[in-house]
């Protein structure tokens, strides 16, 4: 199941993680990008001291998705 809603302007989707999701990481951000280098600049601040995830995933340094 999904879900969108805007605040003030901003689009967010919801997402359903299931049953094995024990700690819920509160929010995800998914961030439009125009170019491929900004998505690859993006990516690595991102994920920096956390982990790299597959298919755009990643996890920051404090564990959130």
């Amino acid at each position: 199941m999904s879900g969108t809603f805007q605040l003030e302007g901003q689009e967010f989707m919801a997402l359903n993680g299931g049953p094995q999701f024990k700690f819920t990481p509160a929010i995800s951000l998914f961030v439009n990008c125009e170019t491929q280098p900004e998505v690859d600049e993006l990516w690595e601040k991102l994920s920096a001291g956390g982990q790299k995830e597959r298919c755009g995933w990643l996890t920051d340094k404090y564990g959130l998705s």
